[in-house]
């Protein structure tokens, strides 16, 4: 099924010097989605944020906001909130304290900060310090700034980072439940696991190279023949044969397929980052031919 277009990320990239963080990324974010932006550090996930949260200004290529740039318009940043990084705070002053000031700072209602902070789990918790919150505590009230203003899109950095079973059970929960109210969500990670109940749709990104762009339950799915692109197979392909779930079924020095019994982001992270990994799909047509 062909997904709506609402965000376009039209080749993007981003140098730092003569280092390529981003190296033409393109795809496309339906709305009222759960995006997952998968990857192993140092991959571009930050790097793809930071653009967007206009905390990176110059880079190339472009991204369209319902067809329009946001290179040429700040709308993206109205209709946005951002968690991105750890999110600072009044140590000395309570949450909702910390809200209402930020309402101020921002032109928003601060008949509002209530609101966010019962969306969050953090009502019972209002009048505390923020010096008393924990972790997790402190990051959702991280996402109760970033949702004050009502935004339509959500982009998450790492919410989940540093988070124990509990806090991070309670954070998918918040952010399942933003995305029942219709906001469309974009998540990046590196643990597969932050995205499997989550998210519907999962980019997955290796050496600022979009390398997946695949439905959550594409991803999981096992037993599936996959063609992958690289600029050099001779490594991969040695590093493929000795795992005992893949079965490489064809190869020559531009792309290896095979039968894998593992998931996709499982399957990427066994190829060396010397292969120079390129792309990574399924192939139906094969498939049915295995099955």
């Amino acid at each position: 099924m062909k997904r709506a277009e609402f965000i376009h990320f039209d080749n993007v990239s981003k140098y730092f010097g003569n280092n390529a963080a981003l190296t033409k990324v393109d795809f496309k974010i339906r709305k009222n989605s759960i995006v997952g932006l998968l990857g192993p550090n140092g991959s571009g996930k930050s790097t793809l944020m930071r653009i967007l949260s206009g905390l990176i200004i110059s880079w190339d290529g472009d991204i369209y906001l319902e067809g329009q740039s946001i290179r040429k318009s700040n709308t993206i940043l109205k209709r946005s909130g951002f968690l991105i990084e750890d999110p600072s705070f009044y140590e000395y002053l309570t949450a909702q304290q910390n809200l209402i000031m930020f309402s101020r700072l921002t032109n928003t209602d601060p008949m509002n900060v209530n609101k966010v902070l019962k969306k969050v789990d953090l009502f019972e918790e209002k009048d505390k310090k923020v010096s008393d919150y924990s972790y997790g505590m402190k990051q959702r009230l991280g996402i109760a700034q970033a949702i004050l203003h009502n935004p339509d899109i959500l982009f998450f950095d790492e919410p989940n980072n540093g988070l124990d079973p509990i806090g991070i059970s309670t954070m998918n929960k918040t952010i399942d439940n933003l995305n029942k109210e219709g906001k469309t969500i974009f998540i990046s990670t590196h643990i597969l696991e932050d995205v499997k109940e989550l998210c519907s749709h999962v980019i997955v990104l290796r050496d600022g190279k979009l390398v997946l762009d695949e439905s959550i339950e594409g991803l999981i799915e096992n037993e599936d023949i996959y063609i992958i692109k690289l600029n050099n197979t001779k490594i991969a392909l040695d590093k493929l044969k000795s795992h005992s779930g893949v079965k490489v079924v064809d190869s020559n020095d531009k792309k290896i397929t095979v039968k894998a019994a593992i998931n996709i982001y499982d399957l990427i992270s066994i190829i060396p980052s010397e292969s120079q990994l390129n792309s990574i799909s399924k192939d139906p047509n094969i498939s049915r031919l295995f099955r």
